[in-house]
């Protein structure tokens, strides 16, 4: 109880938040004399009291908050400046001083007169950081003689009765000791507090007033007595205590808190003041606040969110002595706050407990910003509910997002900010509530949830302690037969688990035993169970370690999948495997080419007999090697073995089927290969083509013998030709007259026939020259050769009306010259054999993989589908001279260019609706 310390330290008169509680009291004893001001510590006016009022004429409300410059000054006006001033305050605070300091002012009177003061400071502080430190004052008019003769001090009777005032709003108890501890005044407020009349008790003494008057008045008045009157014995320090006031006559139940400390200066010096704090309330506080988080955990008992609100409200009515209250419930369906529980007093006081639409209310737009609002008559808010409500009183709070709580009550003024406080602690707690109830729900559920899946799933899930103990298992592995939940944990007894390689598995070898040594999962371990019947089971097992808040391996979890028909099949597929080798190897030993296959590795898989002669190995020594020890860098023909190897690479990145043919050196011999890739490997046919190489190597030299025949047979047959025509051209010129007219008909054919021969030989010419006298092939835009033959043609296409439609056209690799010759040749085709109608011709092109295909079609009279193939033939002729002229050499020359470009060429035709002539030409390099 005590809290002793020597007086002159003491900061204890400042305990309290009224501008300087405790100490204010105090100054005010000390200084009875003036006007009694209170500064803050960045000199500002906190309290005034009606004598300074009275003395500069001012109102409390316009003074308090201002500056004390605005107020105080120099009296001579020119001397120190209100900064100055201002200064001097500062300092007072910073240097906590204890005495009093005393300063000549100049007052400014509310009508503009300044009047000399005198104005007596007093600085003190408190122990509680958070109240500022402050002074006192006292301002008293110098005494001076005017012309009215008016007194400026007023009468001591009338300072002390300023003084007692200002302590009775204050609502403290003061008792008010000379050196001798004897009454020297009292307040009213101590009159009611201990029912005492202040006539008959000023002038006792304090000690017996306490033995004699008080014995009945407090309660545990021995440690009352010896507590007080132990300061009188030692009357140097500070003391603080609460007692309890028991009630009787002219007195009421209350509990006050005592603070006494010495007087040190004054009329009263060595003397005592005490005062009296009326603490019943807070008292009252503390004692709900305690039954409160007593209920509090009542209510997180509750099941359900409505149970919870119903201890709440009892609680509320209980405790709180708050009778009407509620609770109401966001529903988010609704998109509306619905009750969910009400008191009793509240029910009876509404037929029907509202609900709160969005929107809708004071109570909507606390739930919406999570602010309370408390009200002395809750009318005067224009979005009151509803304006004929019997409730004055109200205060409302969130319960975060679940909802509000309302407490009301028919009285205005009901409520305090004490209530409020208490509120608070109660909405806090309910939505702790709500959410331990939420959170017990999905634990709830996602415990059924992990129960469903546990039971549901397709796989053995077993759960063990560290002892290898099952603690929870589903169907699966407790009837999955030789799974590790149905070993034995002694390990004496008989194994039942075999590894993949059909070794016994002891017991702290199990994949869960692995998981909680190594603290970390163990993953796709195949084992073999054997059941007490003898059954096997292959499984894969999965463990993972579970731990405790401490890091400690507490329980294992073991995953198995029944795998037994996998590995029957699996066996089934191996040995249908092996059986499959051995067909075929039969298979392929009677395959008349060479054959082989490679894995992805490029390793030999299969050899037959056919292919081994060739790469001159025995079978086995092929299988299991790879592709680049037989075809080594390092042989006679490096170039071809490199070739080679390419295509291998290409057709399997590719995956498409490549078809080459390669020169064996070793062997002399030609090999034509067919790679097929799949994406496991290759498949490899290949045969000798060495007679069919040689046959054609014999073909090209007679072809290429019979080209220089038909070079110079046609060059050496222009001479005579030509001699052949001017002699005929000079007996038309000079006998022509004289011939009758069988005459004129002989000289005609001669005439026609010997220009067919010139234009057969020059076909014949430019047939044989298609191979020899090529450019080299490179990047021609066929737009540009399309054009120029366009243009070449242009007479024909005039005269006959026709039309020619040119899509867009690519740029390939070829002769430009020759190509300008296929179009040639077509597009007259296409003009000469139109029939009845104008030419309608299109030129078009699509792309095919490496290849441009080419297309000329017209609508004319068309080729019969026998006849597509032979058209391609040297002088070979469709129809008669008469019906249609031309030397039969022109889709020759056609097919020989193409062929020459290393493209084909076709036609499709249906007679009398239309002919397509198709050809492919190579991309350029750019496009491929």
């Amino acid at each position: 109880m005590d809290d002793r310390a020597a007086a002159t330290d003491s900061t204890f008169w400042a305990v309290g938040d009224d501008h300087g509680g405790f100490a204010g009291y105090r100054a005010l004893v000390e200084m009875v004399d003036g006007g009694v001001v209170q500064l803050s510590a960045d000199g500002r006016l906190v309290g005034l009291d009606e004598t300074f009022l009275e003395l500069t004429n001012n109102s409390r409300d316009r003074l308090l908050g201002e500056p004390v410059s605005a107020v105080f000054d120099h009296r001579d006006g020119d001397g120190r400046s209100s900064e100055c001033f201002d200064e001097f305050l500062a300092n007072q605070a910073a240097e906590a001083e204890t005495k009093t300091e005393t300063v000549a002012i100049d007052v400014h009177t509310a009508d503009g007169r300044r009047l000399p003061c005198t104005l007596r400071l007093k600085h003190f502080g408190v122990d509680d950081s958070r109240t500022p430190p402050s002074l006192i004052g006292i301002v008293e008019p110098i005494k001076t003689a005017d012309a009215t003769g008016d007194q400026p001090f007023p009468p001591m009777d009338e300072t002390h009765t300023t003084v007692a005032s200002v302590l009775e709003e204050a609502a403290v108890g003061v008792f008010v000791l000379d050196s001798a501890f004897d009454v020297a005044w009292i307040n009213e407020a101590t009159e009611r507090y201990f029912g005492l009349n202040r006539e008959a008790v000023v002038g006792r003494d304090k000690r017996s007033l306490i033995t004699e008057t008080l014995a009945d008045r407090v309660a545990d008045f021995p440690r009352f007595r010896d507590t007080v009157i132990a300061t009188y014995d030692d009357n140097s320090y500070v003391e603080q205590f609460e007692c309890r006031i028991l009630p009787g006559e002219n007195r009421e139940t209350r509990w006050l808190e005592h603070r006494s400390q010495p007087i040190e200066s004054g009329p009263y010096a060595g003397g005592r003041i005490e005062l009296y704090y009326d603490v019943t309330d807070r008292r009252r506080r503390s004692y709900q606040l305690r039954r409160l988080n007593e209920a509090v955990n009542d209510w997180l008992q509750a099941e359900s969110d409505k149970d919870a609100a119903e201890r709440a409200c009892r609680s509320l009515r209980g405790i709180l002595d708050l009778e009407i209250n509620g609770v109401f419930r966001y529903e988010e369906t609704a998109q509306a706050l619905c009750p969910i529980a009400i008191s009793e007093p509240g029910l009876g006081l509404f037929d029907e407990a509202p609900t709160f639409e969005r929107g809708e209310g004071i109570a909507w737009r606390v739930f919406e910003t999570g602010s309370p609002e408390i009200y002395d008559d809750v009318r005067s808010d224009p979005d009151v509910y509803n304006l004929e409500t019997p409730i004055r009183s109200e205060i409302i709070l969130p319960i975060g997002d679940y909802g509000i709580i309302i407490a009301g009550s028919e009285q205005p003024g009901a409520f305090d900010r004490g209530d409020l406080s208490l509120l608070k602690i109660a909405a806090s707690s309910l939505e702790a509530t709500f959410n331990r109830i939420e959170n017990e729900r999905q634990l709830e559920r996602e415990h059924v949830q992990m129960e469903k899946l546990l039971q549901t799933a397709p796989v053995a899930i077993a759960v063990m302690n560290g002892d290898g103990e099952t603690v929870q298992a589903n169907r699966h592995a407790m009837e999955l037969p030789g799974f590790p939940t149905q070993q034995a944990v002694d390990a004496d007894e008989t194994l039942t688990l075999y590894d993949a390689d059909g070794n016994p598995l002891p017991l702290e070898r199990t994949p869960a035993a692995r998981a909680w040594d190594r603290g970390e999962p163990v993953v796709d371990v195949e084992l073999e169970g054997v059941g007490a019947d003898g059954t096997r089971t292959w499984f894969i097992v999965n463990a993972a370690p579970v731990f405790d808040a401490d890091g400690t391996v507490e329980r294992v979890i073991t995953v198995g999948e029944d795998i037994t028909e996998l590995k029957t099949q699996q066996r089934q597929l191996e040995r249908r495997k092996s059986e499959l080798e051995t067909e075929l190897s039969e298979i392929l030993g009677r395959i008349s080419d060479a054959f082989f296959a490679l894995d992805e590795d490029y390793r030999f898989t299969h050899v037959n007999d056919r292919a081994a002669a060739l790469l001159q190995y025995a079978p086995g020594e092929l299988r299991g090697r790879r592709l680049e020890e037989i075809y080594a860098a390092d042989t006679a023909e490096e170039g071809e073995t490199d070739r080679i190897r390419q295509q291998f690479h290409d057709a399997m990145n590719s995956q498409e089927r490549v078809s080459f043919e390669s020169y064996d050196g070793t062997t002399d011999a030609w090999l034509e290969f067919n790679v097929y890739p799949s994406e496991t490997g290759l498949s490899v046919y290949f045969r000798d083509v060495t007679e069919r190489k040689v046959y054609e190597r014999q073909l090209e030299a007679s072809n290429e013998r019979l080209e220089q025949f038909a070079y110079a047979a046609s060059h050496d047959l222009q001479e005579p030709l030509r001699m052949v025509s001017s002699y005929l051209r000079l007996i038309e010129q000079r006998y022509g007259d004289d011939l009758d007219d069988d005459g004129q008909e002989f000289l005609e054919y001669a005439t026609d026939g010997a220009d067919r021969m010139r234009n057969m030989i020059d076909g014949l010419l430019t047939y044989s020259r298609v191979e020899t006298q090529g450019d080299p092939l490179e990047p021609v835009d066929l737009e540009t050769v399309v054009s120029n033959v366009h243009e070449d043609l242009q007479l024909r296409i005039a005269e006959s009306d026709a039309v020619v439609t040119t899509n867009s056209l690519p740029t390939v690799r070829g002769d430009a010259s020759q190509l300008r010759q296929v179009f040639q040749n077509l597009l007259s085709n296409a003009i000469e054999y139109s029939g009845d109608e104008a030419p309608d011709i299109e030129i078009s092109s699509e792309r095919d993989g490496s290849y441009w295909e080419l297309t000329v079609t017209d609508h004319g009279i068309g080729i019969k589908a026998n006849a597509t193939e032979r058209v391609f033939e040297v002088f070979q002729r469709l129809h008669s001279r008469e019906t249609h002229d031309g030397t039969g050499i022109g889709l020759a020359v056609c097919k020989r260019i193409i062929e020459r470009h290393g493209g084909d060429i076709w036609i499709e035709s249906e007679p009398g609706e239309q002919t397509s002539v198709s050809f492919t030409l190579p991309a350029t390099e750019q496009e491929h």
